[in-house]
C-alpha cells in the first residue's frame, strides 16, 4: 500500500491485527492505529500495511 493513499479515519489491516488511522507521517512513512478493543495507539511502517485482508 502506498503512503499517500492512507488517511485518517481509514480501517488499514497490518500483521498485527485492524485499526482506524489516527495520524499518517508521510516523511518516515508511519502510521499511528487504533485498535477498537484498546486505549493504546500503535504505529507501523507503511511496508507492515496490508493492502487487503486475506
Amino acid at each position: 500500500m502506498d503512503i499517500r493513499e492512507v488517511r485518517p479515519g481509514m480501517i488499514c489491516y497490518t500483521t498485527e491485527g485492524s485499526g482506524y488511522v489516527l495520524e499518517v507521517d508521510v516523511n518516515n512513512e508511519i502510521v499511528l492505529l487504533q485498535r477498537e478493543d484498546e486505549t493504546i495507539p500503535f504505529q507501523v511502517h507503511v511496508s507492515d500495511l496490508l493492502d487487503k485482508l486475506d
